[in-house]
């Protein structure tokens, strides 16, 4: 992380120069927060001065708060176009949140803003080495190729066997039966919030207005998808050839209608939200600040679905306003502030960060900024919040809600604390504490899937991935076989809605070992080859698969 600059000019103030001086001071002593708190003082004495903004977003970097970083070092460059530690610190936030093309873009110019190799100061060649570095990152990124997201085509044969036209197909038959847990109502009903987006974004359109192109369409197509993918992400497909290029637009034209913060990092957001609210009240703020966070929240999920890079960032975020405007607001009427600031809505949010941050830490080629202890720490948070806030009995809620936003968050997060410890487990030299977190992870694993409705695909895979944990932890036959009896029954369940679904071919494969070991040592012990209280496990198991969920 690059200290902030000290002194290249002096602030035209002696106040602006001193609060200046005290943030440095606690940046360097890593207080980031306090730092960017006297970087702000600062600002408001000498609002001109470009070094403040660009040392302000050294600490917004500092503290993973990348669009606020980014908001200031793009002042800092407006204020010096020549500033090279800015242009740097904006390639470094670009980066940090997925625009690889701008951050290109920045750490191009910050190498052109340095002076010519023989005039170098031995500050200036660090820095350019930390530009060219950055550079080879981002151009690295941007050139690898894409792989494609769920795409179907209308009249394929795979439509009605998506899992959300299966369960489509089930809804008479389960509400016959008042059957209301069934993992059918959490997808079919997000498949409905996202064809009521898809079918409003289709009617977005370009229109020449006084000379000038404008566009056109309808409000409301950001909160159907963004809804949809709160309440299930894997209902997300192509199902129109220019998808994106109307998502684009329909993003454009919602931000316009509401007046959005398009740009703006959360701390801005916040300070402006309140202005705002001041001047023009409730009805102009809450749409604003539903788009905002819609489209932080779609960034992020639509970033990691297409170029396969995990994009916390702006999941975090959303979550920073979310969880600032619910204490801000806590008795402001639902009708004035909106559902984003339900408590629903905001541990849907969570539970995208949460699996998030778990993919960008499982990603080897990724540059996760997260430990395994911040993975554990945000996951115990989530279950604590579910446990401290209820069902609350009486509400009217429609079929699937209830999964959406109690169960399978919930369930996530204690698939994950089981992750966690399998992680623990494969790190551990001593053979005690190795076989006790695979103990542990195998308990989470089960207490996870036993959440989830029987017919739900994790259900299964989450038993699978508990008897992995088992195998490792040296758990006998008797301990194993009835898991392997349980995958075994759930799988007809299962494929009734997920037969097709986008991780059927790895799950069928990781299901499929369970079976077949089950077949071979059922047959061995009935036989009396061997007895049930001896250890085994699959040949081709080399090492733990801590990758997995």
């Amino acid at each position: 992380m690059s200290q902030p600059q000290a002194s290249t000019s002096t602030c035209s103030n002696a106040n602006s120069e001193r609060l200046k001086t005290l943030g440095n001071a606690l940046h360097i002593k890593g207080q980031y927060k306090q730092a960017y708190q006297k970087y702000s003082e600062a600002i408001k004495a000498d609002p001109k001065n470009a070094i403040l903004w660009a040392n302000r977003a050294a600490s917004a970097l500092a503290m993973k708060e990348y669009l606020d970083a980014v908001t200031d070092a793009e002042k800092a460059t407006d204020l010096d176009p020549t500033y090279a530690k800015a242009w740097g610190r904006q390639g470094t936030a670009y980066h940090a949140i997925g625009t690889w093309n701008k951050a290109i873009q920045c750490f191009t110019t910050a190498l052109k803003c340095l002076p010519s190799d023989k005039n170098l100061t031995p500050q200036d060649r660090v820095l350019k080495t930390q530009f060219q570095e950055g550079l080879k990152k981002a151009e690295e990124y941007e050139q690898r190729p894409l792989p494609k997201p769920v795409a179907l085509a209308p009249g394929s044969v795979d439509q009605a066997s998506v899992p959300w036209k299966r369960a489509l197909a089930m809804e008479s038959d389960l509400i016959a039966k008042q059957e209301r847990t069934s993992s059918a109502w959490v997808i079919m009903n997000a498949y409905r919030d996202f064809t009521f987006g898809v079918e409003a974004m289709k009617k977005i359109t370009r229109m020449v207005f006084n000379g000038q192109e404008a566009l056109g369409g309808m409000l409301g197509a950001l909160a159907d998808i963004s809804n949809a993918i709160l309440r299930d992400k894997r209902v997300f497909h192509l199902d129109i050839p220019d998808f994106f290029d109307r998502y684009r637009d329909q993003i454009l034209f919602e931000s316009d209608q509401t007046h959005a913060w398009e740009t703006a990092g959360p701390k801005f957001v916040q300070e402006d939200a309140l202005k705002r609210l001041k001047s023009l009240g409730w009805e102009e703020v809450r749409p604003a600040l539903s788009t905002t966070i819609r489209a932080w929240v779609m960034r992020s999920f639509m970033q990691s679905t297409v170029t396969q890079v995990s994009c916390p960032e702006f999941y975090r975020h959303a979550l920073e306003v979310l969880e600032w405007g619910s204490r801000v607001w806590k008795d402001v009427p639902r009708d004035d502030r909106g559902p984003i600031f339900d408590l629903t809505f905001i541990r849907g949010v969570r539970r995208l960060y949460l699996n998030a941050i778990w993919e960008a830490y499982s990603d080897k080629s990724s540059e996760s900024t997260y430990s395994l202890d911040d993975i554990a720490k945000v996951a115990q948070e989530m279950i604590d919040e579910i446990n401290a806030n209820p069902q609350i009995l009486g509400i009217q809620v429609d079929p699937g809600f209830i999964s959406s936003f109690y169960v399978y968050p919930k369930a996530d997060a204690i698939a994950i604390l089981g992750w966690c410890y399998m992680r623990r487990g494969m790190a551990a030299q001593d053979s005690d504490a190795r076989a006790q977190n695979f103990v542990g992870s195998a308990a989470y694993y089960f207490k996870a899937a036993n959440l989830l409705p029987e017919d739900e695909e994790y259900h299964a895979y989450y038993f699978k991935i508990a008897l992995e944990a088992l195998w490792w932890s040296g758990a006998p036959l008797k301990v194993t076989l009835p898991l392997c009896a349980k995958i075994r029954e759930a799988i007809p369940k299962m494929k009734k809605i997920w037969e097709h679904s986008q991780m059927a071919k790895k799950r069928d494969r990781s299901l499929g070992q369970a079976l077949a070991f089950e077949a071979e040592f059922r047959r061995k012990v009935e036989t009396g080859e061997v007895s049930e209280s001896i250890v085994a496990r699959p040949e081709e198991m080399e090492s733990p698969r801590y990758e997995s969920l």
